[in-house]
């Protein structure tokens, strides 16, 4: 029950670091162990779990894993001890695979068990992620197993393209019938593109690609809200189509 306990009293503080759009810096997550508490090797111990399920070291994983194990990745997918090896089988990371650990910070939750916050970047050179790792150690003997691990991916913008990478902006422009009857415009605004919603607020589109154009900011503190024309066999854009959280919707072009 008290790793349960503090598995709730961490996954609040680790959620907020969903809202923030940039890495805290290494010096803030200096590990600080509690005066008196034996957590000798439990951040050593956390990463290189982290990094067994990355790569698929299974041997690993079944040495330093405990039965009850809970994890829940940044994705939304849980698993238990056995789904998580089943897993972890299937990881074949590319030869240019980047792991750096950032830093970590330690709490003695007591009973031989500690939390491990880690901070590590993971990818290719030049196309990596940040991820917080939120690690429950206990003891097993004299050294420790994973009961409980949450991982959260700390999102970012996306690199912005010249305009010119996007199409030309004056093919996109017209207003498109919402679902709701509503109409939405599509005007050139200092090079890019804005979007007018019927309301008559604006948001500024940037490009990322071909026809594909992204809110500068996170939406709503937590997500990535893109945009993409949609053309038809002729050339012309009939539609635009809004991506957000795994759903999309479609409003077609106004004639």
């Amino acid at each position: 029950m008290r790793v349960v306990a503090w598995m709730a009293v961490s996954l609040v503080a680790a959620s907020s670091t969903v809202k923030s759009q940039a890495a805290p810096a290494p010096a803030a997550i200096a590990t600080r162990p509690n005066v008196g508490a034996d957590t000798s090797g439990a951040s050593t111990f956390a990463e290189a779990w982290w990094r067994a399920y990355t790569v698929g070291d299974t041997a690993h994983l079944q040495r330093s894993t405990a039965p009850t194990l809970m994890l829940t990745l940044s994705s939304g997918r849980t698993f238990d001890r056995a789904s998580m090896l089943r897993d972890a089988v299937t990881h074949r990371p590319a030869p240019s695979m980047v792991i750096e650990a950032k830093g970590s910070s330690i709490v003695h939750a007591g009973d031989g068990t500690v939390v491990v916050r880690s901070l590590v970047q993971e990818g290719a050179r030049g196309n990596s992620n940040v991820f917080h790792f939120l690690t429950v150690l206990e003891r097993a003997g004299a050294s420790w197993r994973v009961a409980v691990g949450q991982s959260t991916r700390e999102l970012t913008l996306t690199p912005r393209v010249p305009a010119s990478t996007a199409g030309p902006l004056a093919d996109y422009t017209g207003n498109y019938r919402g679902q709701r009857g509503g109409v939405l415009r599509i005007v050139v605004r200092d090079s890019t593109l804005a979007l007018v919603d019927p309301t008559g607020a604006e948001s500024v589109l940037e490009p990322i690609g071909p026809a594909l154009f992204e809110l500068p900011a996170l939406y709503d503190g937590i997500g990535l809200l893109r945009y993409v024309f949609t053309r038809d066999a002729s050339g012309r854009v009939t539609a635009l189509s809004r991506l957000i959280y795994g759903s999309v919707i479609t409003w077609p072009r106004v004639p």
